[in-house]
């Protein structure tokens, strides 16, 4: 059973989309539930994949068990078939992505009967479809198929997207546009690599590409690496293809908002660290003269950009959606630097932003359930209001600051050592500012929220009516919350250097 354990990861939310569509006719209450199971098995099979890898490295597995097969008559036969692939590089972003998923699953059904009342038929199933979509970029081992995921979560989002109202559809458009752009640029890049390689399987190319490139530089190749690193960079919403994330999950319903938020930009940020680190390698980006600089400098921006424009935003939504454009930014800065610390802190924050975006969106949509809106003038008194709600909030805010022991802090030194080490001052400049700002917004929210009003406890004042979210909506909430923390706290279990992150950065590092 356990060698079953790589496909199951998939087809747990694949069936559970499918069946649940079929519930939406006839018994509709059936597909949440049948979307809770199929996360479920995809969670439990992703998190006994991060223990198999830690202590026994790559698992493969053959589709249709053509695995062995090659094509007859090749001077150089190449295995036939597809594979999906769990190794130190995407393990834990698969338990992440699903653990996920599955906690926003049960947050969003309250918010879905409420926000989505008489249109919510076919949310759980496109919730899943996009689930799958995400799991299996992060799993496949074949650059063309990675496409054929990407657009599966793609056609999903725009469609969670346009279940808002008024300007969701315009919103919902505009990233179809934007989302389209980046899937044609992907997909004109891995022709190119196909034209030269020959094949589309990842673990085949990275052992022919250096082959190709022995005679001297492969322009051919070149162009591909460019035009997929642009097309992911327009789906993870890297400056200066930003605009059309903030319109896209502020307008988005809040359910939908909560799980594309923290996975679908960090997914993205992944397929580039595959054709990066795998199909191609750090020796051959270090040696890209010109290309590097540019993309430190952008990831810069990224950062700035996205840490100033939160300070001018009224909405709770809008401030989040800024904060993930800046988080890109340290991701992508930190894959770019190309060094150990660099990519470690990239790989780290992967999981890291991912746990802490969701956080950051549960705790508003709290906020939205019981107050009915977002804008920053309405949470006068929220922190006698909602308590425990606006902990986690803090708790959550406090991880993005970078505050130790949350694992905002460990995330953000081993991506400032690494600038350090490659002498990239301005993006060190930029993370610090990130944090600055965060933490003027944090006490903006803190004086609204909490001096705004007149203290319930002294005698005399009127008193506040405490009202929290419901349970189903406030425990995944702690949850991620508690999780920031938990991480922070085992960061030496995940990045030391017999670790799984320690493993994935050693094998990109080493020629």
């Amino acid at each position: 059973m356990t060698e079953q354990l790589p496909i199951i990861i998939i087809l747990g939310p694949l069936m559970a989309a499918v069946l649940a569509a079929f519930a939406g006719w006839f018994r509709p209450k059936l597909s949440h539930p049948l979307v809770l199971l199929g996360l479920a098995a995809s969670f439990a099979a992703a998190l006994k994949l991060v223990f198999i890898v830690a202590d026994g490295g790559t698992q493969k597995y053959w589709l249709g068990g053509w695995g062995d097969k090659v094509i007859p008559g090749q001077k150089d036969p190449f295995v036939v078939g597809i594979q999906i692939t769990v190794d130190h590089l995407n393990t834990l972003l698969l338990a992440a992505v699903s653990g996920i998923a599955l906690l926003t699953a049960i947050y969003a059904k309250r918010l879905v009967d409420t926000e989505l009342a008489g249109r919510q038929r076919y949310f759980d199933a496109l919730f899943a479809l996009l689930v799958t979509g995400l799991l299996g970029i992060s799993i496949t081992g074949d650059i063309f198929n990675l496409y054929v995921f990407m657009e599966i979560a793609a056609l999903s989002s725009y469609a969670l997207i346009a279940y808002g109202k008024s300007r969701a559809y315009m919103a919902s458009f505009n990233y179809l546009i934007m989302g389209t752009m980046g899937a044609c640029l992907y997909l004109l890049g891995i022709g190119f690599i196909f034209i030269k390689g020959g094949t589309l399987n990842i673990d085949d190319l990275s052992g022919i590409i250096p082959t190709l490139q022995a005679d001297g530089p492969s322009q051919a190749l070149f162009v591909g690496f460019i035009l997929i690193i642009l097309g992911a960079w327009a789906k993870m919403a890297f400056f200066p293809f930003h605009g059309w994330l903030p319109n896209a999950y502020t307008y988005a319903p809040t359910a939908s908002a909560s799980v594309l938020a923290p996975l679908a930009t960090k997914v993205a940020v992944y397929a580039m660290l595959r054709i990066m680190l795998t199909v191609y390698s750090i020796d051959y980006i270090v040696g890209l003269n010109g290309i590097q600089p540019i993309a430190l400098y952008l990831s810069t921006a990224a950062i700035v950009m996205g840490s100033f424009l939160s300070l001018t935003q009224t909405n709770l939504k809008m401030i989040a959606c800024y904060f993930v454009i800046s988080e890109i930014g340290y991701m992508v800065g930190g894959a770019w630097l190309a060094n150990k610390p660099g990519l470690t802190g990239a790989m780290y924050h992967l999981v890291a932003d991912a746990a802490m975006t969701s956080a950051l969106f549960m705790a508003i949509g709290c906020i939205v359930y019981r107050l009915g809106q977002a804008q920053l003038e309405s949470l006068r008194g929220v922190f006698f209001k909602m308590p425990v709600t606006m902990t986690a909030f803090v708790v959550t805010m406090a991880a993005l600051i970078g505050v130790p022991p949350t694992c905002g802090f460990f995330s953000k030194w081993y991506l400032i050592q690494g600038a350090a080490q490659a002498g990239v001052w301005h993006f060190v400049v930029a993370l610090l500012l990130s944090s600055l700002v965060k933490a003027i917004i944090l006490f903006r929210i803190v004086e609204i929220g909490y001096n705004r009003v007149p203290h319930p406890a002294i005698q005399g004042n009127p008193a506040i009516e405490r009202k929290e979210a419901p349970l189903s909506m406030l425990i995944p909430t702690l949850v991620m919350a508690l999780g920031l923390i938990v991480l922070g706290l085992y960061t030496d279990t995940l990045v030391g250097t017999n670790t799984i992150i320690g493993k994935a950065v050693s094998a990109a590092l080493t020629p």
